[in-house]
């Protein structure tokens, strides 16, 4: 095998890509589809103005119980919210904070309190901090009746619009009746609400007539232990996990989707490309010039380096960018995440998983392709590799949920699998010489598949072995 006539195997098809406006455009609008799909659903959140909810009751004081707990879990969302803020951005100021919030009669006052010790002593800290509406308001009925009020209800705008209402009755035995009405057929938290604080009110009603205090519902109600998860590997240091320690997995989880989109689109452009070429008898022209394992190793080389033209250039503007905000905005949640990003194992991962999984999965793909005529014929040699593809992103979540399970273990030792599977176990204390085990195989099995694609790779271009030809030989015998 001459390597020249690789490198220009290589050149030609690194040309044709990156000459392509395509290239250009996916090279602008990746970035920009996943920050949105990042960045969209929270501001989406954010922006959402409070859902309109009208409380009807036979009695009103249940009218009254349910609007303080509507009002109690804006007040509990507000808090929580503040809480993991400052916990990434200023934990020193977390304890000041809250039992300010706490300490203020209702959640405007409560907001008000807690933002005035972050301006007094983390003026930095104050241009995030949490100030997002409750997610219900609760509003006077403009009817008195459901009945009335469907009108209302079946309008998303305009005024009197209502997102929901709720209907509380009470029965022969006086036990109370809960009736939420929505639209949104999908959504019932408005009735998970309601029905604890009425659960409530009837702790106290049972309570009250057993001669006891009522207010003792409300003091059981209240117990609420405090709960802290702690690390017990040595390197952890004290142990308590914070965003911090967890912040590495869910970059693992990013990156191992980003992985996977990456090495099945490369190889489905291989794939696209061998049979576009077939069918056209360029690979016929390019076959005088070069041999059948050169082609092969210079399609690989070639889209390898439309890859890596990709990643240098995102490379370059995201890792710079997570640089900047791990180092000017370490103690910020933004800043803790984008440090994740550029833990030495998880950036050794993801480059062995790449190398790795794009020539073999791009080696499967390119045989695949010099045995098809078509991309019909094609469709049908994919179902198998599509199933392979799709194992590891079913173990994902368990693997999340317990990297070091028994089968998450061995099925990392996949060399299929691997790829994917060695970026979510190796935020979970993965050894660096299990990693380099682990990237030892996968590229041992590279070499073993990489034999076998060339050989079914000549057969296809060469011997003019296809789907259709093997079919036809298998109906005359």
């Amino acid at each position: 095998m001459k390597l020249s006539a690789v490198l220009l195997v290589a050149q030609r098809d690194y040309a044709a890509y990156v000459g392509a406006w395509g290239f250009w455009l996916s090279l602008i609008t990746a970035p920009l589809l996943i920050a949105t799909l990042i960045l969209a659903p929270m501001l989406l959140t954010r922006s959402e103005p409070p859902r309109a909810l009208a409380l009807l009751a036979d009695n009103q004081a249940d009218a009254d119980i349910v609007a303080a707990a509507f009002r109690a879990r804006a007040r509990s969302d507000a808090r929580e919210e503040i809480a993991a803020y400052l916990s990434a951005a200023a934990p020193r100021l977390t304890e000041a904070a809250l039992a300010a919030f706490d300490a203020a009669p209702d959640r405007a006052a409560a907001l008000a309190a807690a933002r005035e010790i972050v301006r007094q002593r983390a003026p930095r800290a104050l241009a995030a901090f949490p100030s997002s509406s409750p997610r219900y308001r609760i509003v006077a009925p403009p009817a008195d009746s459901i009945e009335a009020l469907r009108p209302n209800l079946s309008r998303s705008e305009g005024e009197g619009a209502l997102y929901g209402a709720l209907n509380i009755r009470r029965d022969a035995n006086g036990a109370p009746l809960i009736e939420y009405w929505s639209m949104n057929l999908s959504h019932s938290e408005p009735s998970v609400i309601a029905r604890s604080a009425m659960r409530l009110a009837m702790q106290r009603e049972a309570l009250a007539a057993q001669g006891l205090n009522p207010l003792e519902a409300d003091r059981l109600a209240g117990f609420d232990p405090k709960v802290a998860q702690f690390d017990p590997r040595p390197s952890a240091g004290e142990g308590q996990v914070t965003l911090r320690q967890r912040a590495p997995f869910y970059a693992a989880l990013a990156l191992a989707f980003v992985l996977w989109s990456i090495v099945f689109s490369v190889a489905n452009m291989l794939l696209n490309g061998v049979i576009e070429e077939k069918s056209n008898k360029i690979l016929d022209t390019l076959l005088t010039s070069v041999t059948p394992v050169e082609m092969l190793a210079g399609k690989l080389i070639g889209v390898a380096l439309v890859s890596a033209t990709l990643f240098i250039i995102w490379g370059v503007l995201g890792g710079g960018l997570m640089t900047l905000a791990a180092e000017r905005a370490a103690e910020s949640w933004f800043g803790q995440v984008a440090a994740a990003f550029l833990e030495p194992r998880l950036i050794a991962a993801f480059f062995i998983g790449f190398v790795a999984g794009y020539l073999m999965y791009g080696a499967i793909f390119l045989a695949l392709g010099s045995l098809c005529e078509s991309l019909q014929e094609a469709q049908t040699l994919l179902g198998p590799v599509a199933l392979v593809l799709a194992v590891p992103m079913i173990l994902i979540t368990p693997a999340l949920d317990n990297p070091n399970a028994p089968i998450i273990e061995a099925a990392s030792w996949v060399p299929l699998f691997t790829p994917f599977l060695l970026l979510i176990r190796a935020p979970a204390g993965l050894e660096w010489a299990e990693i380099a085990g682990m990237g030892g195989l996968m590229f041992g099995s590279v070499i073993l598949i990489l034999w076998l694609a060339a050989r079914v790779f000549r057969a296809g271009v060469v011997d003019q072995v296809s789907m259709a030809s093997w079919r036809g030989r298998k109906l005359k015998g």
